[in-house]
């Protein structure tokens, strides 16, 4: 599925007409949306826009992404101004969009970008294009004919959503032209050696107690080649770790040799489980998400339970697994 030209005219006409814009992501955010959001941020901002940046409460940022420009411009959801253009980045679909959902739907123009092959076309302009590695690539590769451009700081949130987004570039989702597009971000200013340092190498000492209190009790099981392991939020209180911490927790998982899908049990706060899936290559878990009321990609993927204990979150993943 490739990009409409026409598509992206009609954002460029419409960033032309407007004198302000909110630019929205996901709960809980990653970071290519956290990257995407303040990368277009800084580049209306530099078109002469007033911009605001938001995802659903807490909008404060994870410890490992605050070096990132442009974080002046986050704001809290009840500040928020959507009488501009509204830009919803790296969201498959609206009610990722938590308490900012009716907002957004009802704002006269909604601009979708996004990356996700179940993305429900929400906007009032779509640009959805799945074979990308990223959603920060999409915005680098549209940047010209959007009439926007891209300075260092941009590169630098861009190419913190790229490399975040494949892993360090050694998942699936790499591409010769995911390469090719790292290699101009960093002609334009990013350092992969300070951004990876940043991002892989700024953990608290908290964290890393909780992630070797997390793995000594993880559970392997080879018959399903499925690891997995619950984090609840007791633990998270004992160790003084914030939720959005968390996020590269489930790559401890994936390291095991012989297992197939990992899997990694979030309590969240309100006693819902939150399960974050990952998988080699020939596994398609973003099918077995959707099933279950979430979404995805082929290889990485979540979903919230309905389920009210993670015994009963778990009996229901394995029922949509099927052994190998």
């Amino acid at each position: 599925m490739g990009i409409k030209k026409r598509d992206l005219s009609r954002v460029y006409s419409l960033i032309k007409e407007k004198d302000s814009a909110v630019v929205l992501s996901h709960q809980n955010p990653d970071g290519d949306a956290i990257g995407s959001t303040l990368g277009l941020g800084l580049m209306l901002r530099s078109a002469g826009l007033n911009v605001q940046a938001a995802w659903p409460d807490p909008i404060e940022l994870p410890l490992k992404y605050e070096f990132m420009p442009g974080k002046e411009m986050l704001t809290g959801p009840g500040e928020l101004r959507f009488d501009g253009l509204v830009i919803a980045v790296d969201c498959a679909n609206a009610g990722r969009l938590g308490e900012l959902e009716d907002a957004v739907l009802e704002a006269p123009a909604v601009i979708n970008i996004d990356h996700h092959p179940d993305n429900t076309f929400f906007g009032s302009v779509d640009i959805v294009d799945p074979a990308a590695s990223a959603t920060a690539e999409i915005l680098y590769k549209a940047a010209g004919e959007l009439g926007l451009e891209v300075d260092r700081d941009i590169a630098v949130c861009l190419y913190t959503g790229i490399v975040t987004d494949t892993g360090r570039f050694q998942f699936s989702n790499t591409s010769a032209g995911t390469l090719q597009v790292a290699a101009e971000l960093v002609e334009l200013g990013a350092e992969p050696n300070r951004l990876y340092e940043e991002v892989y190498q700024g953990d608290s000492l908290s964290y890393m107690r909780l992630s070797g209190e997390l793995i000594s009790k993880a559970v392997f099981e080879p018959e399903t080649g499925l690891v997995y392991v619950f984090m609840s939020q007791e633990e998270l209180r004992r160790f003084g770790v914030k939720m959005n911490e968390t996020e590269d927790l489930i790559d401890a998982l994936r390291t095991l040799r012989g297992h197939r899908i990992a899997v990694l049990f979030k309590e969240l706060d309100n006693g819902k489980i939150r399960i974050s899936l990952r998988s080699r290559a020939d596994t398609d878990i973003g099918t077995v998400a959707r099933r279950l009321g979430g979404g995805g990609h082929r290889v990485a993927a979540g979903y919230t339970s309905l389920k009210g204990s993670f015994e009963e979150a778990l009996e229901e993943l394995k029922g949509e697994i099927v052994a190998p």
